[in-house]
């Protein structure tokens, strides 16, 4: 089971920082420096509510994001998401992948997957 925690760590972790650097160059180019403050929008999956509601209650006693927990769809093929956005806080490339390691991690813990994350519009 721990294998296949760390395998599933391993792969979510390698696609969020791939995307990391793309949407770090994509901000950059927009004119965002180190010294920007960023909200940015974050999305987990979970299999049900009860993960969900865990990952929220984590993500609100250790952080200050604004966080709720989505579902969507019917009875057989019911959803669940929790979404969220952080304070305004200046980022950096280096920043961004520490970041995203840990809530990679916090999800995890809950039995949910880091989705994504951007700014918001």
């Amino acid at each position: 089971m721990a294998d296949d925690l760390d395998s599933r760590y391993r792969r979510i972790l390698t696609k969020q920082l791939v995307m990391n650097e793309q949407t770090w160059h994509a901000l950059r180019d927009r004119g965002v420096t180190e010294a920007t403050e960023l909200r940015l929008d974050f999305s987990y999956s979970a299999p049900d509510r009860s993960s969900a509601e865990s990952l929220r209650a984590v993500l609100a006693e250790q952080t200050d994001y604004d966080v709720m927990v989505r579902s969507s769809g019917g009875l057989l093929r019911k959803t669940w998401t929790v979404d969220g956005t952080t304070k305004p806080t200046a980022v950096s490339a280096q920043v961004l992948d520490q970041w995203v390691d840990w809530m990679v991690t916090a999800g995890l813990h809950q039995n949910c997957e880091f989705a994504e994350w951007g700014k918001p519009a």
